[in-house]
């Protein structure tokens, strides 16, 4: 855990005292979070976060623990704080694990004990009828190759439509495409996922 505080420190372009300063604790407290001799409280992890740009998640390291396309284990709710999630009969959730409650779009909330059906990080590709191939590629594999075929993940398809397509990354935050439509790495898995080919590019090849 702590090689991902100073990762996301360091791409920050920070040091152990900017951001000790910016969070009003010590440089040793700091310290210990990035060397794993302490941990820091959920509320930390909160700023942490909101700070250095990055999600809760993405700090714990849960963002390569989970298979995308599997239902979520539901004890990783409890370090997924602020984190949509998806499940088949409500739609998109917020993760409240301060109150551990899954918080819906109509403010209606379910306690995690309460909650009888999967719960997935994005929705499994046929809810959304995704035009991805295969499975989602990883974050670093993202950054591996020239270009990405992009599907948003959203219930308004007429969004969906005009934002999915090729993109090509740009540095190690964001992908683009030739329109200037970004979506940024700190928000792979939430708000888009990436694959290496379309089911236009399928269709080509059978015709």
């Amino acid at each position: 855990m702590g090689y991902r505080f100073a990762q996301a420190r360091i791409e920050k372009g920070w040091t152990q005292v900017m951001l000790a300063n910016g969070l009003g604790v010590t440089k040793a407290s700091v310290n210990n979070w990035e060397t794993g001799h302490r941990q820091p409280t959920l509320e930390r992890l909160i700023q942490l976060s909101e700070i250095l740009g990055v999600s809760i998640s993405y700090l714990l390291g849960v963002d390569e623990q989970i298979a995308w396309t599997e239902p979520i284990n539901k004890t990783a709710l409890f370090v997924m704080h602020r984190h949509p999630v998806w499940t088949a009969s409500r739609g998109w959730a917020l993760v409240n694990a301060m109150e551990r409650t899954l918080v819906f779009a109509d403010k209606s909330e379910i306690p995690f004990d309460a909650v009888q059906e999967p719960v997935y990080a994005v929705p499994p590709s046929f809810a959304l009828g995704m035009r991805g191939v295969g499975e989602p590629l990883g974050i670093d594999d993202v950054l591996m190759v020239d270009r990405v075929w992009v599907e948003p993940i959203t219930v308004d398809a007429g969004l969906a439509g005009e934002l999915r397509g090729w993109y090509r990354p740009r540095g190690r935050r964001l992908v683009e495409n030739e329109y200037g439509n970004r979506f940024y790495m700190d928000t792979y898995g939430a708000k888009w996922l990436a694959f290496r080919s379309s089911q236009a590019d399928l269709d080509a090849v059978e015709k």
